[in-house]
Formats: structure tokens, sequence, C-alpha cells
């Protein structure tokens, strides 16, 4: 009886946890979700300059992250925090990046080599060009599509598919979970999670895409989107392990506290840094 009374009381006790973890990840990614819907919407200008200015707050949350470790010459990252959509802009898209991050990689070198700076001071100084710059170059990449439609259906697929697969993910492994995922990277994630958040991610891809590209002027073998579907969603779940890797490599809970006092900004965007690559290359393959 005693037995029963405990374990009835230990259900009762996750079922509120996770209750609760619900409502603080609802109140968070509301605003993020607006944000996203704006940016998506409006498009344009409007756009480019919103995203860039979340590229800034990203540099600065893994700057300040990497400092209890390094000393990273932040002028360098911020600078190319700036530098980064006048680049993809007038220079020819990834390749003016790709320039962009050759000549900030020799400036790192230089002072390095003139201010007695460690290796490590460049590799945390370069990081956050690499890390959420690949991301954020490849939203540019989509967003300079010429049909704007195009670019809105590849924003909502891509974007909507990390956010359903991370909530699935969640919501899988909180009432499901047995098995650990990588107990070591991050310990709340499991395998069971992990599936559910996969299906969901390959079945929201497949449903919005076969169902509504009419809408938006695509044309597209529906076969593509369970396809696509599966990427992403493979590489939501990568880029999700990779910043709790991060996290625990720079012995910290959170990345920033910008929504509130345990989430920033690459905390909300962990899970689509890996899939924005691979969608701005189906934009150049499939949708261009």
């Amino acid at each position: 009886m005693q037995l029963t009374t405990t374990t009835g009381r230990s259900k009762t006790n996750q079922l509120q946890k996770t209750c609760s973890d619900l409502e603080k990840r609802f109140l968070v990614t509301i605003p993020a979700l607006l944000l996203l819907a704006s940016v998506i919407y409006f498009h344009s200008n409007y756009a480019k300059t919103v995203v860039a200015l979340i590229y800034m707050l990203c540099v600065r949350e893994i700057l300040n992250a990497a400092s209890s470790i390094a000393k990273p010459i932040r002028i360098l990252s911020y600078g190319f925090a700036l530098a980064l959509l006048p680049a993809h802009e007038f220079f020819g898209g990834q390749a003016g990046v790709l320039l962009l991050l050759l000549f900030a990689a020799m400036l790192t070198f230089i002072i390095l080599i003139f201010k007695e700076r460690t290796l490590t001071d460049g590799f945390y100084t370069i990081l956050p060009m690499l890390y959420p710059g690949l991301f954020f170059s490849s939203v540019f990449d989509i967003l300079y599509i010429p049909n704007q439609q195009i670019s809105r259906f590849l924003l909502i697929i891509t974007f909507g598919c990390a956010i359903v697969t991370d909530t699935f993910g969640y919501l899988g492994g909180s009432t499901f979970g047995r098995h650990k995922l990588i107990e070591r990277v991050s310990p709340n994630k499991t395998v069971e999670g992990a599936i559910c958040g996969f299906v969901f991610g390959v079945l929201f891809v497949f449903v919005f895409g076969s169902h509504f590209q009419s809408v938006f002027g695509a044309h597209i073998n529906p076969v593509f989107y369970v396809v696509w579907g599966a990427l992403f969603s493979f590489f939501s779940q990568i880029g999700d392990l990779s910043a709790s890797y991060l996290k625990r490599w720079f012995g910290v809970k959170d990345l920033g506290k910008i929504w509130g006092p345990h989430e920033g900004m690459l905390d909300r965007l962990d899970s689509m840094l890996f899939i924005a690559p691979i969608a701005s290359l189906i934009s150049m393959i499939y949708l261009s």
C-alpha cells in the first residue's frame, strides 16, 4: 500500500513538473514566435535587419560564455557580425561571407601575434563567426530568394519543423522517456523523445508542404517533403545537442537571459542552427 502511494505521488509530481516546464516553454516561445512571424510576414529589409540584430545578440552570448575560459577579441567578432549582411548583399552571397570570414581570420592571427594572445583566444574569437554565423548567412540566402512567396514557404517549413521537433521531442521524452540518448551531453534527452520529435517533424513538413505548397506557388513532388522533413528533423536535434555540448563546455546552464532568467537567444535558436544551411541548399536546387 505504501509503495502504491509513493508511486502515485511520484507520477503526480512528474506530471506537475512537466506541466510547469511546458508553461515556461510556452511563455518563452510566444514572443519568439511573434518575432519569427513578423520576419516571415514583413520580409524585405525589415526581416534582414531583425535577423542581423539577432545575430549580434547571439555573438554577445557566446563571447560572454567564453569569457570564463578565454579572452576573445570581441571587436573582431562584433565587427564580423556587423559586416555579415553587407558582405552577403554586396559581395555575392555566401562568397562574400567566405571572403569576410577569411579576412577576419587573418586579422585574428595578426592580433594574436602582435598582442601576445593565445590560440584559445583566437578560437573563441572565430567561433561565433562560424557557429551561429553559418546559420544566419543561410537565412539571408532564403530571404534573398527573388520570389518572396517561395521564401516565406521555405522559412515556415524550416523553422516550423524545428519547433515541432523540439516540442514533441520534449513531450515524448517526458511521457515515454526511459532510455537516455547521450547522457554526458544532455542528461534529460531520451531516445523515445528523439524518435517522437523526429516522427512529428517529418509529418509537419510533409503535411504542410504537400497541402499548402500551391498557395505559395511551389510545385514539388510530395515525396521530397518526406526526405526534407527527415533531414530537417534529424539536424534540428543535432543542433540542439551541439548547443548542449557547447554549454557544458562553457560550464553554463543557459547562454543568455534575454527571454527571462533561464533563456538566451541561442537557447531558442539552437535546434534551427543546422537546418538553415540545408534549407538554403534546397532553395538553390529545387526552388530557384
